[in-house]
């Protein structure tokens, strides 16, 4: 039973609709917040109500009872929500922790809005450059004509790898500007000391070519916690 939904706004037109009718007979995964409806005439999207809302404000709220072994677990399931977009041709544009759903100690990526996704033959859709783009924490510079691309997720995974590892956002309390001046010049927070700090690290300096790659460093790493991921992708 839904107990509530959660309104996202979306493009009001024919092809919105469209595209929702093929992409969600195809998109039900255990890492990937699960749609219900969606109204182009209304411009809403109606997700499955998540109790515990976004990991952001969850890990906030709970940080004290927040054991090493859940911040495993959810930085495993984030890494197999990345790659499965990815598998499927989509980059996110915009990964950052209040964009996982936690449901029941599992979290699920949401709010597409601003997604790119190559073409797709198969569902008779051309591909669509990411609307989107990364806050500067997150954000891989890049020249601003440059579209979102694997490497930018994965950047921008690290950053929120960083988030929920450290218990705050990669160089918080300074300027966008700074950030990104320091990014530029390929200046990081340190990660020492932090769960995956070598691989979130290795995410900045654009050190994993797929987003599989850093899934299988990070299982391997992280084994305890990889025992009550899904593995399974379809």
């Amino acid at each position: 039973m839904v107990d509530d939904i959660k309104l996202l706004m979306i493009g009001m037109s024919s092809e919105t609709y469209r595209i929702g009718n093929k992409v969600a007979k195809i998109c039900h995964h255990p890492r990937i917040a699960r749609c219900l409806s969606w109204c182009p005439s209304q411009g809403r999207v109606e997700l499955e109500f998540y109790p515990n809302g976004n990991l952001k404000d969850y890990f906030e709220k709970n940080y004290s009872s927040t054991t090493e072994v859940d911040k495993k677990r959810w930085a495993i399931q984030m890494i197999e929500s990345v790659f499965y977009i990815h598998s499927k041709g989509v980059r996110h544009a915009d990964p950052r922790l209040d964009q996982w759903l936690l449901d029941q100690g599992n979290v699920r990526l949401c709010d597409f809005n601003g997604s790119g996704f190559d073409a797709q033959p198969a569902l008779g859709l051309t591909g669509r450059a990411a609307q989107g783009l990364e806050c500067s924490s997150h954000w891989l510079p890049r020249p601003d004509d440059v579209d979102s691309s694997v490497q930018t997720d994965l950047f921008a995974l690290g950053s929120s790898l960083y988030e929920l590892m450290a218990g705050q956002m990669p160089f918080a309390g300074i300027d966008d500007h700074t950030i990104e001046a320091r990014y530029a010049q390929r200046i990081f927070p340190t990660t020492g000391g932090l769960s995956l700090g070598i691989e979130i690290t290795r995410c900045w300096n654009q050190g994993f070519t797929t987003a599989e790659e850093f899934l299988n460093t990070a299982r391997s790493k992280l084994s305890e916690a990889t025992e009550t991921s899904f593995s399974v992708f379809t």
